[in-house]
């Protein structure tokens, strides 16, 4: 499996090639947040289909995804490039588990454990709930906190992780990401989100 991936991994890592440095806007402060913080974090029953980019080093693929969000429960499908299968990671507060394109399932109390075991790189999907939808983990301390001229949160710091939100798209009444990129050491993850659905 770890051969499969690597043999992947290099064989995209053009698609990885569009991973850009942050985006320098103006920076406008907000020490209470953006105005529609209170709506993006009612958003929490939600499903998206898009893209990821994964890039550490000189190594990177792309694959397709999908996240179904439901509160705490969730379910995300990592469709692996070259027609090597899908991963399926889903689970709880408690408890989540990963299948395999080989049929394996394997579980951990934490969701990053298996990615980093099975992926070969891992995300904080308990913040990353957040983030995708356009801010910081209210549960967590935040730095670096930068909105646009329309209150909405562009870049800022959590958990060591960089978080840069790229573009908006709106769904409904709502402002959600299109494009995020986050980065921590030397991983750097792009998000391009092609439909949000309100489930």
């Amino acid at each position: 499996m770890r051969a499969v991936l690597a043999v992947v991994m290099m064989a995209s890592l053009v698609g990885c090639a569009e991973l850009a440095p942050w985006r320098r806007d103006p920076v406008t402060p907000t020490p209470t947040g953006p105005p529609h913080a209170a709506q993006v974090h009612a958003f929490d029953n939600w499903r998206l289909t898009g893209r990821i980019a994964v890039q550490r080093a000189d190594r990177g693929f792309t694959a397709d995804i999908q996240w179904r969000q439901a509160g705490q429960d969730f379910d995300l499908r990592v469709m692996a490039p070259l027609n090597r299968g899908t991963f399926r990671l889903n689970g709880g507060a408690r408890k989540v588990e990963l299948l395999t394109p080989e049929g394996e399932t394997f579980s951990a109390a934490e969701p990053e454990t298996l990615m980093h075991d099975h992926l070969g790189w891992s995300i904080p999907l308990a913040g990353t709930r957040y983030w995708i939808r356009g801010m910081p983990d209210p549960g967590t301390a935040s730095t670096q906190e930068i909105t646009d001229e329309l209150g909405r949160w562009t870049d800022f710091e959590q958990d060591r992780w960089r978080v840069s939100i790229l573009d908006y798209v709106t769904v409904g009444e709502l402002d959600l990401p299109r494009r995020l990129y986050l980065a921590r050491d030397d991983l750097k993850v792009r998000i391009v989100i092609k439909h949000w659905e309100r489930r």
